[in-house]
């Protein structure tokens, strides 16, 4: 177990702390061994997850397939090769690289009218539950549910372990191809919700600070050390948007590699306030191109933070503007 006092006490910054504790595997982290940040009044980490449904497990998935009452259409993000080597019974392929566009700034998301056709093919519409899971730890998934998020589709979670949990109990597995219906009724809606672009990223540099208080997080960097460091350089130029907090995106999940679950909602409570990331506040998250930024998002979403935006266009963007401010 991570212990969060000493580590302070030796004076670890606080940036770099994060990466951490993604190493922290099943054992858990303590939430009573990170320092307190904010009052002492301040309510104990959540027991569920504020929006409990954004995250289900292999047996309600089960049970929701079950269901002839409500439509469940099931999506596996992998790529075709994977899927058509084996898939969950009932499941549709669609690639997470069809929910962005890398060549349509400044959202590098796909248009309505595209996403309005992939809905109608795949039979989704705004009634429908919509499952999608992934083998990569949710990081595809989590794209895919981003996207329709950004689109107005309330209705969408993401299967928690993925392939890995779902075999481990041994259920069913398919190798028949699904039929397209060609039913879905979706229409996205024309008002984006929870991305910001470039030019808005300003107002998320302005920090909170208090005298003996560590300043409020207000953009978080869900890439890996080496790159928010600049010591992997993926553009032009390496490092991160200044005032930027390193969270990698894995540091809010337990297991290893492709078989990794979400951390319990107490513990993602008290890893967020190590890092001084207060849901009062704006705040902006990015990676390199908007994928694992939307595995945070979903995160910080599932505890019910509201003010949060997703920097798509990402260090892709950032990294090769010659108008942007870098530190490392």
């Amino acid at each position: 177990m991570t212990n969060i006092k000493a580590l302070l006490a030796r004076g670890v910054c606080i940036w770099t702390l994060a990466p951490l504790l993604a190493f922290g595997g099943e054992t858990g982290i303590d939430p009573t061994a990170v320092p307190r940040l904010t009052p002492a009044n301040e309510a104990a980490g959540p027991e569920k997850f504020a929006r409990a449904d954004g995250l289900i497990d292999a047996a309600t998935l089960s049970k929701w397939l079950d269901d002839t009452t409500v439509k469940t259409v099931l999506i596996d993000g992998r790529d075709y090769t994977a899927f058509r080597l084996g898939h969950i019974p009932g499941a549709r392929n669609i690639q997470s690289d069809l929910f962005q566009d890398p060549n349509l700034p400044p959202n590098y998301l796909p248009p309505p009218p595209a996403i309005k056709v992939i809905c109608n093919q795949e039979g989704i519409s705004a009634e429908s539950r919509v499952v999608i899971y992934d083998e990569e730890d949710g990081r595809l998934a989590a794209r895919i549910w981003f996207t329709l998020h950004v689109y107005g589709h309330d209705r969408v979670s993401i299967l928690d372990g993925g392939v890995a949990k779902w075999r481990e109990g041994q259920r069913g597995w398919s190798v028949n191809m699904p039929v397209l219906d060609g039913t879905g009724t979706f229409v996205p809606k024309g008002v984006l919700r929870g991305v910001c672009i470039f030019n808005d990223l300003p107002q998320f540099r302005m920090r909170v600070k208090v005298l003996g208080q560590l300043p409020t997080a207000n953009i978080l960097d869900a890439r890996a050390r080496a790159e928010y460091m600049g010591e992997e350089v993926r553009g032009k130029a390496g490092g991160h948007i200044p005032g930027a907090v390193n969270l990698p995106w894995q540091t809010l999940m337990n297991g290893t590699e492709n078989k990794r679950t979400w951390r319990s909602p107490q513990e993602i409570h008290a890893i967020l306030r190590l890092a001084n990331v207060d849901r009062d506040f704006p705040i902006a998250i990015y990676d390199q191109a908007g994928g694992r930024s939307a595995h945070l998002y979903f995160t910080l979403w599932m505890m019910g933070y509201d003010g949060i935006r997703n920097y798509v266009g990402g260090w892709r963007e950032y990294g090769n503007r010659d108008d942007a401010e870098i530190e490392k």
